[in-house]
């Protein structure tokens, strides 16, 4: 119910307030509540109708939950070392947030393949809303293994080998890529070598996901590949051929870092951000007396540390001499 008949943020988050209050499966807590969309006076919209005039306003929300005890683990872990937990976001949630998902699901089903090294998350999006999602325990692992077990390279070697190094072109297929010392003898690994190594346990991982992901691609789909596995570029082209859909690697554009593995890192700052907005927080997570300090500092000292600044003083002392 709206007082003054006018919507004020206020309102919104007393209602997402006691959305979270709704019980829930046992063993299972609220962590994410999802707006859908709003009902102004029988008018359906996406947007937040600040200022709308209305007697009453309804709010269509999603509750997403995780296990109550994982949950207080990490709340434990957090607040032992000495910090305090803002918020608990949902990867798929994060994921979907930070790519703008939710927004294309309105026109087509949208699937999620965020691929990691133990494991991948499968997530269904439809008609704005996250239908489902599932966790696969095969990632990037299962291919890592496999090289190590045959040529037993270090582990932080062989992730940047398949990422950047494992490709199936017919050109060069025997250049050398990586070189070790065994037992004093030097051993080298080709592109022919890598592949051979990566493609059987490849190929496993990427039927297993099409295949789970069958019964939406027939129904019509896209496929949305992120997490450190879309950095894999042989195992996103095989994911491409295997499903006879539009598929597209998403790579995080926020605060200009392009790492996908942290795709639903950057989510959460997004779906945070959305709650100060609503909540009117003012959270800050760094000393603002101290980091106001350091930046007049910096301003003070910037005047002379600047190349322009140092080529005229060059010039005067040149002048200063009797120079032409």
């Amino acid at each position: 119910v709206i007082e003054g008949q006018t919507i004020k943020k206020s309102d919104v988050a007393r209602a997402v307030s006691n959305s979270l209050k709704v019980e829930v499966d046992k063993g299972l807590m609220a962590v994410n509540a999802v707006i859908n969309k709003y009902s102004v006076n029988g008018i359906a919209t996406r947007r937040l109708p600040e200022n709308e005039v209305c007697d009453d306003l309804v709010i269509d929300i999603d509750l997403l939950c995780a296990d109550i005890q994982m949950c207080y683990e990490y709340v434990s872990v957090v607040e032992q070392s000495g910090l305090k937990v803002l918020d608990i976001v949902l990867n798929n949630y994060a994921v979907a947030k930070e790519a703008a998902l939710f927004e294309e699901s309105l026109n087509t089903n949208v699937v999620i393949l965020d691929i990691n090294r133990t494991c991948t998350y499968l997530t269904l999006l439809s008609k704005g809303k996250l239908i489902s999602t599932e966790i696969v325990y095969d990632g990037l692992n299962s291919i890592i293994n496999n090289v190590y077990r045959t040529y037993y390279i270090p582990y932080n070697d062989i992730n940047k080998l398949i990422k950047y190094s494992a490709r199936f072109d017919s050109e060069y297929p025997d250049d050398a890529v990586y070189a070790w010392t065994e037992q004093s003898n030097t051993r080298t690994l080709t592109v022919k070598m890598l592949n051979e190594a990566v493609e059987r346990p490849m190929d496993i991982l990427c039927d297993k996901l099409v295949t789970m992901c069958q019964p939406i691609i027939d129904s019509g789909a896209v496929i949305v590949l992120t997490g450190e596995g879309q950095q894999m570029k042989v195992l996103c082209d095989r994911i491409k051929e295997l499903c006879g859909c539009e598929v597209r690697e998403y790579c995080p554009s926020t605060i200009g870092v392009r790492d996908p593995s942290l795709t639903a890192l950057y989510g959460s700052f997004l779906v945070y951000r959305e709650k100060t907005v609503l909540y009117d927080l003012n959270v800050s997570c760094i000393d603002l007396l101290q980091f106001d300090k350091l930046i007049d500092q910096k301003s003070l000292d910037s005047e002379g540390e600047t190349i322009t600044t140092k080529i005229k003083n060059l010039f005067k002392q040149y002048i200063d001499k009797g120079g032409n």
